[in-house]
């Protein structure tokens, strides 16, 4: 019954969110755990035959991921203290994480535990929480990957727009690579399809601090990317602070306000990347709309596995309450 509530609950906040622009309540991230509390739900309830062909699908995926949850958790666990409690400006922030970060330690000093001193009881509560946990964390994947392709659908406006591709790895001389490369195609295809009259009043801003061998910024090799592909050298604006998706957006969120007046900012990113980047820009009340660019094949699951992490980093406080409610749903069944 808490799953219908909560895909509910988030669902209202989410619609909310897209109604008020100036909220910084992420649409983005409503809809995912609206669609994977949906998600939890019908696996749990409904005998729907493509539900039930997701449940055992489900089931088998869980079955795969079993021995990877327990090492995610530890992952998930570390990087908050290590991470978040240092980032959190508040004692309240550090505190939490704090607290969030020791209940999943202590779950998984507590598995290994019965593990190592293993009995029949034991190995059957350990199996059946961790293939619970495994089952939501695979409801949560689908969900991000749905609404970042979701993310990139939009429409075009007869106005001229300010164009702001995000950076991403240089190599050490100081060139793009496949990441990067297709973001800016993206942006340039995206470019070469409006009318010679609004590409006029068009601008490129392209963001990025980290540095190649060369001292070249990620900001500076876009540019030069940028200009080899017939881009005027007064159309790009540079900004070349940020370090990382944050900064991003906070770094250049007063070029925005100066040359977005009269333009419609639309942000280009990996797809994999469109939800964490919507997070932000809510955040630091940028609106925008969104473009996606492809990922190469071989280096999709590193990034998008990376980029997963990042938003149960983000949205550790929920992940937590929904792994907490497992466990102790999961203790119920057994014990009552």
């Amino acid at each position: 019954m808490l799953y219908w509530i909560n895909a509910f609950i988030f669902l209202v906040i989410g619609i909310y969110a897209l109604s008020h622009q100036k909220s910084s309540i992420s649409p983005a991230f409503c809809a995912i755990f609206s669609l994977t509390s949906l998600i939890m739900a019908l696996f749990q309830m409904s005998n729907w035959l493509p539900i039930f062909i997701l449940r055992y699908f489900l089931y088998l995926v869980s079955a795969v991921l079993l021995a990877i949850v327990p090492f995610v958790l530890l992952a998930l666990g570390i990087l908050i203290l290590l991470r978040e409690t240092k980032q959190s400006i508040s004692y309240f922030g550090r505190a939490l994480s704090t607290i969030l970060a020791s209940v999943i330690l202590t779950f998984f000093v507590y598995s290994l535990y019965n593990l190592v001193n293993i009995r029949d009881v034991q190995l059957t509560i350990i199996i059946s929480l961790y293939s619970s946990i495994a089952i939501y964390f695979t409801a949560f994947f689908i969900s991000y990957l749905l609404i970042s392709w979701l993310i990139k659908v939009s429409y075009k406006k007869k106005q001229p727009y300010l164009i702001f591709v995000l950076g991403t790895d240089i190599n050490d001389e100081g060139q793009v690579k496949s990441d990067l490369k297709h973001r800016l195609n993206s942006a340039i295809t995206f470019y070469r399809s409006l009318s010679s009259v609004i590409q006029k009043e068009t601008y490129f801003l392209v963001s990025g601090g980290n540095a190649a061998a060369n001292g070249m910024t990620e900001a500076e090799v876009m540019a030069h990317y940028l200009m080899k592909q017939g881009i005027n050298k007064s159309q790009i604006i540079l900004e070349k602070s940020a370090r990382n998706t944050t900064e991003n957006i906070q770094f250049t969120k007063p070029l925005i306000r100066h040359l977005g007046k009269d333009r419609s900012l639309v942000i280009v990113t990996s797809t994999y990347h469109l939800p964490r980047t919507s997070f932000f820009a809510r955040k630091y009340q940028v609106p925008a709309r969104y473009i996606g660019s492809k990922t190469a094949i071989i280096s999709w699951p590193y990034a998008v596995v990376r980029e997963f992490l990042a938003i149960l980093l983000l949205t550790k406080e929920v992940s937590v309450f929904y792994i907490v409610y497992i466990i102790v749903t999961e203790f119920y069944k057994i014990f009552m």
